[in-house]
């Protein structure tokens, strides 16, 4: 058995996303515009990608021309659709020199409504000690996602379990997560943290019901989750085979076996993992972001800490 553990990291994304119910919630809405207007692409350029729908979805992911240029032509798609949601895309052109190769959290900003990497000293990053990460839960701060782009633990997965020893500990009394994402879509709890990857190269089809284009790139574990109730709670491993379809979920709810359609597009997401990490929200939204409710003033503040490991034969 070869086991890997985490070291360094990222290329991050950021999907939001439904489980136990059939719809979601938004927590941003611009208004969409044809894909491509905006893009403009160097072919031996990488880009930086902000997509954002209407359906409250907004996503971070690192992709090269042709990638993005495939991107652009699944949100046309969407936008012609009728269906009422509309998408855009940001790019920006990325400087090798500002790219991390550590562990990196996420956190909503302040409208909650994107994404913000703490990617500075002063934000508090997350910090490595041999394969353990630990961060602080920042008041009043909604936390999205913990990931890496190691190259170790990425690539070819398709013969991987994930397996995370995950604790908290600290002067919290409880946790939550927000947008009614917790428990029957109607409750902020409980809050809840769970395995998550993402892979741009694993498009579905853009004609008719999802997988459309991009759906299948983005993947949470379900069921398997750690729910976070207490500021104290004892170590809990959790494993996830990514090999098995009825173990995970796309950006659109839909199980990897869901189809024919939805499981090559899962098989081929399983072999070109970019990102792989955590992902925090509830038991019906997946990436809601979860903060500490602490019963005073701070610090000291709430300690996540994860120990992720992968096995392969």
């Amino acid at each position: 058995m070869q086991t890997r553990h985490l070291a360094v990291l990222l290329l991050p994304v950021i999907g939001y996303w439904v489980a136990a119910c059939g719809r979601d919630v938004p927590t941003e809405a611009r208004p969409g515009r044809m894909a491509t207007d905006a893009i403009s692409t160097d072919l031996s350029q990488s880009y930086q990608v902000i997509l954002s729908c209407t359906d409250g979805h907004s996503v971070v992911l690192w992709v090269d021309a042709a990638t993005l240029t495939s991107l652009a032509a699944d949100v046309d798609a969407i936008n012609a659709s009728g269906t009422g949601v509309t998408c855009r895309l940001d790019s920006t052109a990325l400087d090798p020199s500002s790219q991390t190769t550590a562990w990196t959290v996420y956190d909503y900003n302040p409208s909650n409504n994107a994404l913000a990497p703490r990617n500075a000293p002063n934000k508090m990053p997350a910090t490595t000690m041999i394969s353990t990460t630990t961060f602080d839960f920042l008041p009043g701060k909604f936390t999205a996602l913990l990931t890496t782009t190691e190259r170790s633990l990425t690539g070819d997965l398709s013969t991987t379990m994930l397996r995370d020893e995950i604790s908290v500990s600290g002067p919290a009394t409880t946790f939550m997560t927000q947008h009614n994402g917790g428990a029957n879509c109607s409750s902020n709890i409980p809050a809840t943290v769970r395995f998550y990857f993402v892979s741009p190269s694993a498009s579905g089809s853009t004609v008719g019901m999802p997988p459309a284009g991009f759906y299948t790139q983005f993947w949470w574990s379900n069921p398997t989750n750690v729910p976070l109730t207490a500021g104290n709670q004892t170590p809990v491993t959790i494993t996830a085979d990514i090999s098995d379809p009825n173990e995970w979920s796309d950006w659109n709810g839909q199980r990897a076996n869901s189809s024919l359609e939805v499981m090559a597009a899962f098989e081929k997401a399983i072999q070109n993992v970019q990102t792989v990490g955590l992902s925090f929200g509830g038991l019906c939204f997946f990436e809601t972001g979860v903060t500490a409710v602490y019963p005073s003033t701070t610090p000291p503040y709430e300690v996540f800490s994860s120990n992720f490991s992968e096995t392969s034969p």
